[in-house]
């Protein structure tokens, strides 16, 4: 099979290689349709904490199995112990022993993969390869709005309009929520505009004297970190939904507003089986919407060429499919 493996920071290798023989709880899926995200081109610009080359990238896979023909399944990317406290208390994301597609295990840069039978989660028909991709992505928003409880009426800020805050935006709103979006990058708001506009998702760059009851960071920024803080009702939530590319230039001042306005911090890191169903749940509702976040689709031979685009964050996803 053909493969897209890094094999060194800016280093990717077209190989053709063979598929390990699955083991008994494995399967091979057929890939179809696999996302590029800026973790991939992180990955393959400097690394990452979870990587060791050679590695074949990408976890926001779909694609086909031989025993099922005719049905398209979502890959769940982690592959959990199910016997920790945190397993069997349903936060399989945290699994010390957690091994992820395109990170410890060959991922979807490839035309097949091996996976485990319990992380495939079956596509809902009316949703094709490409926009199946964005279940991942669709499952970690999900998460993340668990994690700080959004619940219907809250006034819920999103830091960030790329692919994640437009994801986010979609998990808040069906439980309720109103949403503003703020992004300093004029044409990546103007790129969702008609989605906006269907879904009443305000802009305001200009929102000193708004208070909201959540804030979400979608962006690595320090600055959005610390200005979501100071956008918080007493009592409001911050989602601390991206990691930060440095460090806050005044910390003490956050953790000051946390002791004298009560507001809660809560972390959220990927997304679980449950949430992938979720998601898939949510394309299968929301998805004639979303078709604007595939900016375009590529063959696996032209993904080395977009990496440089891809960390620039200025488009949604570059998928490559498989025909």
């Amino acid at each position: 099979m053909q493969a897209l493996r890094l094999t060194g920071k800016e280093q990717f290798e077209l190989v053709e290689q063979e598929l390990p023989v699955p083991e008994d709880h494995e399967i091979a899926v057929r890939v179809a349709a696999t996302a590029i995200c800026r973790t991939d081109a992180k990955m393959w610009r400097s690394g990452h904490r979870d990587l060791v080359m050679p590695r074949v990238l990408g976890h926001e896979v779909c694609g086909t199995i031989d025993e099922a023909p005719g049905r398209l399944f979502a890959v769940w990317p982690g592959s959990a112990c199910g016997s920790c406290s945190a397993c069997r208390s349903g936060r399989e994301n945290l699994c010390p022993e957690m091994q992820i597609t395109g990170f410890h295990r060959d991922g979807g840069f490839a035309e097949r993969l091996i996976a485990p039978r319990s992380s495939l989660v079956e596509v809902p028909k009316g949703i094709d390869a490409s926009l199946a991709t964005l279940a991942e992505p669709l499952a970690c928003a999900i998460h993340g709005v668990k994690q700080i409880s959004v619940r219907r009426a809250d006034r819920v800020l999103i830091y960030g309009a790329g692919t994640l805050g437009i994801l986010l935006a979609v998990a808040a709103i069906n439980r309720g929520a109103s949403v503003l979006m703020t992004d300093p990058d004029a044409e990546k708001l103007a790129k969702s505009a008609a989605f906006r506009s269907r879904y009443a998702i305000e802009t305001d760059e200009e929102n000193a004297d708004r208070l909201f009851d959540i804030v979400f960071n979608a962006t690595s920024s320090a600055e959005a970190f610390e200005s979501g803080i100071r956008h918080l009702e007493a009592g409001g939530r911050f989602c601390h939904f991206s990691g930060l590319g440095s460090a806050p230039v005044h910390p003490g001042t956050i953790f000051s507003e946390l002791h004298y306005r009560e507001l809660e911090l809560a972390g959220s890191y990927g997304c679980t089986r449950p949430d992938m169903r979720d998601a898939l749940r949510l394309l299968a509702r929301y998805g004639h919407d979303l078709g604007f976040l595939i900016e375009r689709t590529i063959r696996l031979e032209d993904a080395p060429s977009a990496m440089e685009t891809i960390l620039a964050g200025k488009d949604f996803r570059q998928v490559i499919e498989f025909k």
